[in-house]
């Protein structure tokens, strides 16, 4: 009986299955396999969407955060603690300087090229002696030769080749003067070269008595100076304040060693430079200036890895200003906009001001 009852249940049961899963399908145009893709094709739908909205809730997170007040307000007691500073804004013309490396030359070679080339002019002049004393004796035996017979052919011909020494003497000597000109235009390129051959020669001179230094400027690697720079700036301090005026002399045929970058050759008044000093170069990009406003190191806070100052607009309020699309410069950043002239910039307590700011967003942050 026990196991009449279990086939009859089992049967019912295949019964059921088959008419769920074959004939009502068939009837209804119902497919299992669309049912399927169907339910999947939602769930990733539905994944999608909430991802979407995760990251659009990152995105208003962001925003929230990139625009936060900017602007602080401090009290009387406030402003005397943080010490608040302030200058007026100008608006300044600007030249866009690269900073370069720079070296005292030892000018002393130049010295020893002006006795060398003395002593081969003096060479040549001796060479021009002899050269034309014996082109006389010749000329003397030949005629007493034509004239009178009383000198042998052989005292002719001793002659002959007494002066023909004497001219390859002179054609040798001018020959090294050449060359010693031609390897001194080499070293030291064709102005540096006149001095040295040129008398008088008031360059040569002023670097000769110390009053006038040679400096070699070594450029960043991949940077060229251009056609129209004829004046750059050095100091020894390292302090664009400070530098002093060097005036351009002519490219250099060598490099150094610890800076593969194009070299040039300046003048500077000596002052208190010595040999082998090294010194620091500012050097314009271009003539052409930009007009905008510097502001200095000392107005600069740093927030989020980027560069602000802060404004202020009345008494009591200061408002945080953006510098990131400005240019770091010597003592500062040079920004062509954002500004307008006579705005009062902060240039002390700027880091106190930045501490205030964000100490009453959190109060305002909990408030919430």
């Amino acid at each position: 009986m026990v196991l009449r009852r279990k086939l009859r249940f089992w049967l019912v049961f295949v019964a059921v299955v088959l008419v769920v899963g074959v004939v009502l399908p068939a009837i209804s145009h119902f497919s299992w396999s669309g049912f399927m893709t169907t339910v999947v094709s939602d769930y990733n739908e539905a994944a999608e969407r909430a991802a979407s909205y995760g990251e659009e809730d990152d995105d208003d997170e962001e925003d929230e955060t990139n625009l936060q007040p900017m602007t602080v307000t401090l009290d009387d007691d406030a402003i005397d603690y943080a010490g608040v500073e302030t200058i007026p804004v100008s608006k300044k013309l600007f030249f866009s300087e690269l900073m370069a490396y720079a070296k005292v030359v030892d000018t002393r070679d130049l010295l020893r090229w002006r006795s060398r080339i003395n002593q081969l002019h003096s060479t040549i002049r001796v060479a021009q002696v002899g050269e034309q004393a014996a082109k006389q004796e010749l000329e003397r035996l030949r005629k007493l030769a034509n004239n009178t017979g009383s000198v042998a052919s052989k005292n002719v011909n001793y002659a002959d080749a007494s002066w023909q020494e004497a001219r390859a003497n002179l054609q040798a000597a001018r020959f090294q003067l050449e060359d010693a000109k031609t390897e001194l235009l080499q070293g030291w390129g064709n102005p540096i070269a006149s001095w040295v051959l040129d008398k008088p020669s008031k360059e040569f001179d002023r670097i000769v008595s110390r009053q006038d230094t040679l400096i070699l400027v070594t450029l960043p690697v991949g940077a060229s100076l251009s056609a129209d720079v004829s004046m750059i700036r050095v100091s020894r301090e390292g302090d664009r304040d400070s530098a002093r005026k060097a005036y351009y002399v002519s490219p250099a045929y060598l490099a150094t060693q610890q800076i593969q970058g194009e070299t040039y050759y300046f003048r500077i008044s000596t002052g208190k430079l010595r040999l082998g000093m090294r010194l620091d170069a500012w050097i314009p990009k271009n003539d052409e200036p930009k007009t905008g406003f510097h502001i200095p190191e000392q107005a600069i806070v740093w927030y989020a890895g980027q560069p602000w100052t802060y404004i202020q607009q009345d008494e009591a309020t200061f408002k945080r200003r953006a510098l990131a699309d400005g240019d770091i410069v010597v003592g500062g950043i040079f920004i062509e906009s954002g500004f307008e002239a006579g705005e009062e910039l902060v240039i002390s307590g700027s880091q106190m001001l930045l501490a205030e700011e964000f100490r009453w967003q959190i109060h305002d942050e909990d408030d919430d």
